[in-house]
């Protein structure tokens, strides 16, 4: 279903009415709630039976904004472009890009999260990409990191719970 949600925010080009309604059916079909999109500038806001998901996507090398909750504990790179911001019930996942090579942006993250309370709970390296796994209280955060292309990070971050 988030798959679903995520493609219909993401496809609404053009005709921002015709583009909210196309996707309204698309995902009303195969879901078989009843939905309701809103699109304002570069964020869609999906409301459904079960909750409220907002999506922010950034143009070309742009960058959007971080949802306003989110958690102030959770290690961001201050030199950072917010390429997307997904808020869906409580859970936000962000995808940035920094210049930081990935070595450097792992033990940023695992220095901040120790410093913030946070517990590491796995670490995993494979070819070209890393996760690192924090829990604090009721709460996680994930991160994964690979090689951006042109050097530095790109970095997916989950956080939630509770």
């Amino acid at each position: 279903m988030v798959a679903i949600l995520f493609a219909a925010a993401g496809a609404m080009g053009g005709c921002q009415r015709a583009g909210e309604a196309i996707a309204e059916r698309a995902i009303e079909g195969a879901s078989g709630d009843k939905v309701d999109i809103d699109q304002h500038g570069d964020t869609v806001s999906i409301k459904t039976e079960q909750g409220e998901m907002k999506v922010a996507t950034a143009e070309d090398g742009g960058s959007v904004a971080l949802p306003a909750d989110f958690p102030s504990d959770v290690f961001l790179p201050t030199q950072r472009a917010v390429n997307s911001a997904m808020d869906m019930g409580g859970m936000k996942m962000v995808n940035v890009t920094t210049s930081a090579a990935p070595s450097v942006v792992s033990a940023d993250v695992e220095k901040a999260m120790q410093a913030q309370g946070w517990k590491r709970e796995m670490a995993m390296q494979a070819e070209g990409s890393s996760t690192l796994i924090y829990t604090k209280e009721q709460r996680q955060a994930v991160y994964q990191m690979t090689q951006a292309d042109g050097g530095g990070t790109q970095l997916a971050i989950r956080s939630g719970g509770g």
